[in-house]
């Protein structure tokens, strides 16, 4: 593993539907130990419908503004400096509830979970509307990166 330095602002860049999302670690660049991306969540936007995963452990830290947790059911406000850790199994979402952008990191252990993000991109880039109209398509990807919708 070599050493890495991510700048402000560096890190592949994905945008889709008002939101960045930073690649700045990627599971290659860490021996698949971990992977870290920063989160960019404009005002009053939702993040994913209630998910878990059966192998993944995800830590949240917010930078900037305050993210809205529902975590097991339990509806938490998280401030920045806040940290959040998601173990496997947990039914977990977030959103933005506040007029002002939040910014927040998210590491995933094992990494390679930004993968997954990466496919969503080009299947809305597929797509001639979002969500898709057959939401296997979304089903199936999320559960080839070990996401899992909340009632399954």
């Amino acid at each position: 593993m070599e050493p890495l330095i991510s700048l402000p602002g560096e890190g592949e860049k994905i945008a889709a539907n008002g939101i960045e999302i930073f690649l700045k670690a990627k599971l290659q660049q860490t021996n698949g130990h971990w992977s870290m991306i920063e989160y960019l969540l404009p005002p009053f936007l939702p993040g994913p419908p209630p998910h878990y995963h059966k192998k993944t452990q995800e830590m949240f830290y917010v930078l900037e503004g305050t993210l809205q947790f529902v975590l097991d059911g339990k509806t938490i406000d998280a401030p920045s400096g806040t940290l959040v850790v998601v173990p496997e199994g947990s039914v977990h979402t977030f959103k933005n509830i506040a007029t002002d952008k939040v910014k927040f990191q998210v590491w995933f252990s094992p990494g390679g979970l930004e993968q997954y993000f990466l496919d969503v991109q080009e299947l809305i880039n597929n797509e001639p509307s979002w969500p898709p109209a057959d939401m296997g398509k979304l089903f199936s990807l999320m559960a080839q990166h070990d996401t899992y919708p909340a009632d399954q």
